[in-house]
């Protein structure tokens, strides 16, 4: 038997958004990221090439996402959603996943054992986006607990810059600091706070910050940026695990995984970190902004620029 090379792919295979979707898991992660998850689902709709990312502690928690994402689909669209193509990972090939397509009419296609190129759409969508969110880490020496957030900034990119082959649009296209309440503070309090732009909010207009005061992350659209100031490693208090260079991912330097094993449980302790939101799709550039008290980055009065 002698190992063929596959035959690349000249034209779009699909008519539609959302009639296949590619899926895959990532992980584990070499540090847990603060809000302590460990893998990351992805999913890309074939025909925009639009993709998902989905935070994990276990890749028995994939189920719950793609279910989600499924029905949210097919309510969006009056057009069928035919197959779904995943690789045989246990937390693909189940039971619940076999009743969930029966149910609803649904094909669930498998690559062969230890053949990645046959889910190649998602392969690669997954090495771009890791490879998009430790260059940001890396140029802006950020912890390595940050990178489900920076996972989730590549994704925003990705559905909004890169033009799909053959269509000449973008993904997007083709798919379709907070102010403290005056009750809360004293007379002559600061109504601002330092914090660190992360990225965009996948349900809402608004933006993840990291509050350095308060050590973790919010969600807000009162934000002041100072795009001036640089982002050093001291504002973030490296720890000594989060070392700059190193993967994200323990299987990340080596060659991809079909995932024929099914779940694993993740080597390294989880690190302990306050509440985070790490979910699906938004930007992370470096600035440095203040946020009010409780919340991210605004200021009070006239907007000006924000320096602390």
């Amino acid at each position: 038997m002698v190992a063929a090379s596959h035959t690349p792919v000249s034209q779009v295979m699909t008519s539609y958004p959302g009639e296949l979707l590619h899926m895959d898991t990532v992980g584990p992660a070499q540090v847990a990221s603060i809000s302590v998850k460990w893998y990351v689902l992805v999913v890309v709709d074939d025909f925009s090439r639009f993709s998902w990312v989905f935070f994990m502690e276990s890749k028995d928690e994939a189920f719950g996402f793609v279910w989600d994402l499924v029905l949210r689909l097919r309510n969006e669209s009056h057009k069928a959603m035919r197959p779904i193509r995943s690789d045989n990972g246990g937390e693909f090939r189940n039971s619940r996943f076999e009743n969930f397509c029966r149910n609803l009419g649904l094909e669930h296609q498998f690559s062969s054992p230890y053949t990645p190129p046959q889910n190649g759409v998602v392969e690669r969508k997954n090495r771009t986006l890791v490879e998009m969110a430790r260059t940001m880490i890396d140029e802006h020496r950020t912890p390595r607990r940050f990178w489900a957030e920076a996972v989730n900034t590549a994704c925003y990119f990705a559905n909004r810059i890169f033009l799909r082959a053959f269509l000449g649009k973008t993904s997007y296209e083709l798919r379709c600091f907070v102010l403290q309440k005056a009750g809360h503070l004293e007379k002559f309090e600061s109504c601002c706070l330092d914090g660190i732009f992360l990225g965009y909010a996948s349900s809402s207009w608004g933006f993840h910050v990291w509050i350095l005061e308060a050590k973790q992350v919010v969600e807000t659209c009162e934000v002041s940026f100072d795009e001036t100031m640089p982002c050093t490693t001291p504002a973030f208090e490296l720890s000594g695990d989060d070392e700059e260079g190193t993967p994200i991912f323990e299987d990340e330097e080596g060659a991809v995984n079909d995932g024929d094993a099914g779940a694993t449980a993740p080597a390294a302790a989880p690190a302990p970190s306050t509440t985070s939101l790490d979910n699906e799709g938004g930007p992370l550039p470096t600035a440095s902004s203040s946020l009010p008290r409780q919340q991210a980055h605004a200021e009070v009065g006239p907007a000006k620029d924000a320096g602390g």
